[in-house]
């Protein structure tokens, strides 16, 4: 598939060591720290971030310093914000998604996923195999606690009925094709359902169509019961398309860095 291609290709850009992607990231935007201490006040937004147990200063303050490549093991090529940014909005290849505002315990699981080989990555692989346990919690907190909203990307053109049958598939599925709908585990308005169901409103398109490709032909299997590999084996290029093009322009509330504690509720923290 070209669009696999294309990502692995920019992933094996990173495994060299290429400097482009390095200077493609904005290093001013880090949030800061008393900034993510304040967010934890808001209990959707503590819920989101919590893992194993509450996460105070001192695990974001981890997460932040293994973020920034700091980790025991760590070094410029262990550096997080080499790819995703210092803000966790990646760069919309289809190699780097966006990490901010994400689901903290579905972030700790995919690293652990990469370090067991359970999803294997040629890049990730290696990166979480040297994090500590207490290295994976934290960095996974530290992005899942950070506001997010939503970006200023343009987006490419696109057919209007294409993206009319992505809204479909995401709010009633398919029956013809056996395709349940996306917001039975996505939640609506794609917002994820923590701690263990990712958002999908706001991610890079690129991003999901490559995950969904990689459900298809077995490369990513990691999911409970197999349930997005079944999916995605019933879906054409087009439906992968279609949905992941939706997803990537549809607003998520539940990301946004709004200020008052009304906007961050989300009722999987109740």
């Amino acid at each position: 598939m070209k669009l696999a291609r294309t990502a692995i290709l920019a992933i094996a850009s990173v495994s060299l060591g290429s400097a482009a992607i390095v200077q493609a990231q904005d290093q001013t935007e880090e949030p800061e720290m008393s900034e993510l201490e304040r967010r934890l006040d808001v209990d959707s937004v503590l819920f989101n971030a919590t893992i194993k147990e509450e996460p105070d200063d001192d695990l974001l303050e981890l997460g932040r310093l293994v973020a920034m490549g700091s980790s025991e093991n760590g070094g410029s090529g262990m550096a997080c914000i080499t790819c995703h940014g210092v803000d966790g909005e990646g760069d919309g290849s289809g190699a780097f998604p966006r990490l901010d505002g994400q689901a903290g315990w579905y972030m700790y699981k995919q690293l652990q996923d990469y370090a067991s080989g359970d999803r294997p990555n040629r890049v990730m692989s290696g990166i979480a195999q040297r994090l500590t346990e207490r290295e994976r919690e934290a960095v996974s907190a530290y992005y899942a606690a950070m506001p997010s909203g939503d970006l200023d990307t343009a987006h490419g053109s696109m057919d209007g009925t294409l993206l009319q049958w992505g809204g479909q598939l995401a709010a009633v599925g398919s029956a013809e094709k056996g395709i349940p709908a996306c917001v039975n585990c996505h939640g609506a308005q794609g917002t994820g359902l923590p701690p263990s169901v990712p958002y999908l409103a706001g991610q890079y398109a690129g991003y999901m169509e490559l995950q969904l490709e990689l459900w298809t032909d077995g490369t990513r299997d990691n999911d409970a019961m197999d349930v997005m590999s079944t999916i995605a084996k019933k879906m054409t290029e087009e439906d992968m398309r279609a949905v992941s093009e939706y997803y990537a322009r549809v607003s998520n509330p539940a990301t946004d860095g709004a200020e008052a504690q009304a906007e961050y509720d989300m009722p999987a923290a109740e």
